[in-house]
């Protein structure tokens, strides 16, 4: 059984990678806040579910990058970076780009406008290390706190983990079906 919803449109993969981590990381924290109190914490302005889409399509990225070995990422990244309305696409750009550099270590005002830089760097990290440092970013991006305390280290760790699991479930509906 497949979570896929019929109103996302899926023209692209490009475009199923960024409705889906729309459509998951609204959903996130209805279901969230009631297991992780912690989460009030944070004030609930518009930035959160941006910041939280950006985190998944990122590591949808890792995960497909590192599944293909890098074939057809330059087209996947044109693709994710042209899906987006333009309302609100400079918003979610500069997010990917924001995390994309800190998982890279690199410098963002190297990467041109409108794409997203290859992740292969990191794709063959440990799953733990990368949810781990998403879930940092994201905490960080939202708390707006330069040091993180235990709280928000429980809420990091929950938000790293959401967002891998959700880049998983994206990844999976993009995998090309097996031939019997």
């Amino acid at each position: 059984m497949t979570d896929r919803d019929p109103r996302i449109k899926r023209s692209t993969p490009g475009e199923t990678i960024t409705s889906y981590a729309f459509k998951y990381s609204r959903s996130f924290y209805d279901f969230a806040s009631k297991k992780l109190p912690e989460l009030d914490q944070y004030p609930r302005d518009a930035a959160r579910g941006p910041l939280l889409q950006a985190a998944i399509i990122v590591a949808t990225l890792i995960q497909i990058e590192r599944r293909n070995a890098g074939a057809g990422r330059n087209e996947l990244h044109q693709e994710v970076a042209r899906s987006f309305p333009p309302s609100v696409e400079h918003r979610q750009l500069t997010a990917i780009q924001d995390l994309a550099c800190e998982l890279l270590q690199a410098n963002r005002h190297n990467i041109p406008a409108r794409s997203i830089p290859s992740l292969a760097a990191v794709a063959s990290a440990p799953d733990s290390k990368l949810v781990g440092e998403i879930g940092e970013w994201l905490t960080h991006a939202i708390s707006k706190k330069q040091e993180l305390g235990e709280a928000d280290l429980r809420v990091a760790a929950a938000m790293g983990k959401s967002a891998w699991t959700s880049a998983t479930m994206i990844a999976r509906m993009l995998q090309p079906k097996a031939k019997p």
